[in-house]
């Protein structure tokens, strides 16, 4: 399954919606985070984003959508090139490394990032959808 397809995306976000119900959630934070993936080749080169809102550690909702001028507001925000992510994504490069040489861009309320840091660890692996996920 192609990595943010609308496919891949359907089976990600009832992985996610299971693993974020209320009485399994790992965090109690409460927050929207907005993942943006630029320059996706299979999508024509344009960026698709994702907009997570949790409320007290539940995933109440996840939104798709196209176009990096579209991308709602958040309380967080990470922006990088779909290249990027999937090296993260595959462990090719840290996410410290990509911090430090200015691969990805975050913009934000960084405290309230941190306390979603075990969501977004959980988030990524849920991403590789049990190794379904073409890259």
């Amino acid at each position: 399954m192609k990595f943010l397809t609308e496919e891949w995306t359907t089976e990600f976000i009832a992985q996610a919606k299971d693993t974020f119900a209320p009485g399994k959630t790992p965090s109690k934070v409460t927050l929207t985070l907005c993942e943006c993936y630029n320059k996706v080749p299979h999508l024509g080169g344009d960026t698709v984003w994702y907009m997570y809102k949790f409320n007290n550690g539940v995933l109440e909702s996840v939104e798709r959508g196209m176009g990096r001028a579209n991308a709602p507001a958040a309380d967080y925000t990470s922006d990088a090139d779909y290249d990027f992510f999937v090296k993260t994504m595959t462990g090719e490069m840290s996410t410290a490394k990509a911090l430090t040489t200015g691969k990805i861009k975050l913009k934000g309320n960084l405290m309230k990032a941190l306390k979603l840091l075990d969501t977004h660890n959980i988030l990524t692996e849920q991403k590789k959808l049990n190794g379904k996920t073409e890259w």
